[in-house]
């Protein structure tokens, strides 16, 4: 039996995984701000804040928070927005260590942009990372991560954009596509890396029943830009009639945030492949049409 606590448990994704850990037999418990449930335990970081009563039989902590990096502009204020809400939780939990008498695994969430912007090259986990602000937002916050290594096994999961009809990535690129305004940005070209939701929690729960320690790259699949946005359109009967939109009219909108959306990077799974993980939606045909018509 694990005593597992998740830590950003409150968003799509710490929900997604706490059904299912719940389904297989586990205990979870999350730490929240806003504590409305029996499994939730209060704590805040930013105040240095938490209810240690439940904390001692925990064997797993997984580390959700962080601020969406599609959640606003990049001004000088959500930048540092977007490292405080991933590095100030961890350092928060870890100066708390000793709460955790029965911790043997920290599991952090992490990033897939986190290598250098090259579309000719497939990047495994053993790569380092790149220079642009998210590629070294990424790498403090798996150094962060590191420092758990002291008290137990320490996995990061590199996230790729999500498909999920509940929200995340999906979601915000269907929303054009169904108001009829759908186009593919710059010249389309740029990789899409993606996983479906039910890959993603397999992959926790996965690392979490055989011990993984390391980086893993969660990502089921890489399209184009081009490609990802017509079977969108394609999944809800929509065509794509719109030129491209070109890349300075991405970055007039979205500013420094264009770079998720203009550059991409390549991928490989195979170390999850390897040590025995099977994706369930590795087409994205198939991936993205169990969301939109489920």
């Amino acid at each position: 039996m694990n005593n597992i606590l998740i830590a950003g448990g409150t968003g799509l994704i710490g929900k997604r995984l706490t059904t299912y850990l719940e389904s297989t037999g586990n205990t979870v418990f999350i730490l929240t701000r806003k504590p409305t449930a029996a499994n939730h335990i209060f704590w805040n970081p930013s105040t240095n804040e938490i209810d240690t009563t439940k904390l001692e039989s925990t064997t797993h902590l997984i580390n959700l928070c962080g601020a969406s990096l599609a959640g606003k502009r990049w001004s000088h204020a959500y930048k540092k927005e977007l490292l405080d809400s991933r590095i100030q939780p961890a350092q928060f939990l870890l100066a708390n260590i000793q709460h955790f008498p029965k911790l043997s695994h920290y599991i952090t969430a992490s990033g897939i942009n986190c290598y250098p912007l090259n579309q000719a090259k497939v990047y495994t986990e053993s790569d380092g990372f790149g220079t642009d602000f998210v590629s070294q937002l990424v790498k403090q916050w798996e150094e962060t991560a590191n420092l758990f290594s002291k008290h137990c096994l320490v996995s990061k999961i590199r996230i790729s954009p999500v498909l999920d009809a509940q929200g995340g990535a999906l979601v915000e690129i269907m929303k054009p596509i169904q108001a009829g305004f759908g186009a593919a940005l710059g010249d389309g070209k740029q990789a899409m890396p993606w996983i479906h939701y039910e890959d993603l929690v397999g992959i926790f729960d996965f690392v979490l029943q055989h011990q993984l320690a390391g980086a893993f790259n969660a990502v089921a699949g890489t399209s184009t830009n081009k490609e990802f946005t017509a079977i969108c359109a394609e999944s809800i009967s929509k065509k794509i009639w719109l030129p491209n939109l070109p890349a300075f009219m991405v970055k007039l909108l979205f500013g420094e945030m264009a770079i998720l959306l203009l550059e991409g990077v390549k991928t490989s799974n195979e170390t999850l492949i390897k040590a025995g993980f099977k994706f369930k939606y590795t087409e994205l045909k198939a991936a993205i049409s169990s969301c939109t018509k489920g």
